[in-house]
């Protein structure tokens, strides 16, 4: 991969131990890796109905997120074909842990998806398994929404091409110039 987001693509990849077929409630305990140390659960559920979403407006489309919460994976909703000409964060709620920096290590739960068609690309809630992800390692956008917040915080980002893959990413499918959205959760930073 090009791109720096290839860390967090390979950590989320080792951390994927649980099948597709064992994510949703689970009172087993989470997951563990002698790599990285504890890998805590992500969580599978759709959020309410009635959750409140937050709008991104672009200049094409809007993206409609509920965020993720500790009980709920998120939901984006994507008028496609959706774009931003500046990347944009908004801050679900705030941490009130460690704060975040250019050199962090965080734990996540995450949702990524391709503003040109909708398309989920990588998705921790679906695999029910954070990933542990150096944040020097991963897209400009993605750092640029964490850097700066507090472990514990709840992020959606929409992020320009350039701040995400502006050669494109084939494998995720994702086109130069595509906007990418993110709706992140994090659990914990050293």
């Amino acid at each position: 991969m090009d791109a720096p987001f290839a860390r967090l693509t390979v950590a989320a990849a080792a951390a994927c131990a649980v099948p597709l077929s064992g994510c949703g409630a689970s009172t087993e305990a989470p997951a563990t890796s002698s790599a990285s140390g504890t890998i805590d659960a992500c969580p599978a559920a759709a959020p309410a109905a009635d959750a409140k979403a937050i709008t991104l407006n672009g200049v094409t489309g809007r993206a409609l997120v509920v965020p993720p919460t500790a009980h709920a994976a998120p939901r984006i909703t994507v008028d496609a074909p959706y774009r931003v000409d500046r990347s944009q964060a908004v801050v679900a709620e705030a941490g009130s842990g460690a704060l975040l920096t250019e050199k962090s290590v965080v734990t996540v739960c995450y949702q990524s998806v391709n503003g040109r068609t909708g398309a989920v690309f990588d998705d921790a809630f679906a695999r029910s398994t954070s990933a542990e992800i150096a944040l020097p390692d991963v897209v400009t956008g993605f750092r640029t929404a964490l850097v700066g917040q507090r472990s514990g915080a709840t992020v959606v980002t929409a992020v320009t091409a350039a701040d995400g893959y502006p050669k494109g990413e084939p494998r995720a499918g994702v086109d130069p110039g595509d906007t990418l959205i993110f709706a992140i959760r994090v659990l914990a930073a050293n």
